[in-house]
């Protein structure tokens, strides 16, 4: 037992490479191609543009992070049961319903309000449209 074993863990490592620090120091390589400025002789074309806020409505539904609307399709029951689920909706929830309830054309008992969670869950797959309702309204 006279002889050493050498611990490898405690030697030094080498430097990193350069790809390494760049990538988590965020440091970019400098461009050498600048833009080049050109000068147009036209004005610039407007776009006509949505408004950006959505118009005075009692109820407000959040986009998700992703900025998708908050609109999912759920199978339930061996996937004989189809819904639709709006969530991360605010304000008035019960005058929402009964806009989607008479834009979809279903009947009182196909869209139900879930309290609890504040969600909207309606009785088949019907993400489309429920999307281009949200659409029309500028969510």
């Amino acid at each position: 037992m006279a002889t050493t074993m050498p611990l490898q863990f405690l030697r030094p490592m080498g430097l990193p490479r350069v790809t390494t620090l760049r990538r988590f120091l965020g440091v970019a390589k400098l461009s050498t191609d600048a833009p080049k400025a050109t000068a147009s002789m036209s004005p610039p074309v407007s776009t006509p543009t949505k408004p950006a806020t959505a118009p005075n409505q009692p109820y407000r539904v959040s986009r998700t992070p992703s900025n998708n609307f908050p609109i999912y399709l759920l199978s339930k029951a061996g996937g004989n049961l189809k819904q639709t689920k709006v969530r991360k909706i605010e304000g008035d929830i019960q005058v929402l319903r009964t806009q989607l309830q008479k834009a979809l054309g279903l009947k009182e008992r196909e869209v139900t309000i879930n309290q609890l969670t504040q969600q909207i869950i309606i009785k088949g797959h019907r993400k489309p449209e429920v999307e281009k309702f949200l659409e029309e309204r500028h969510f």
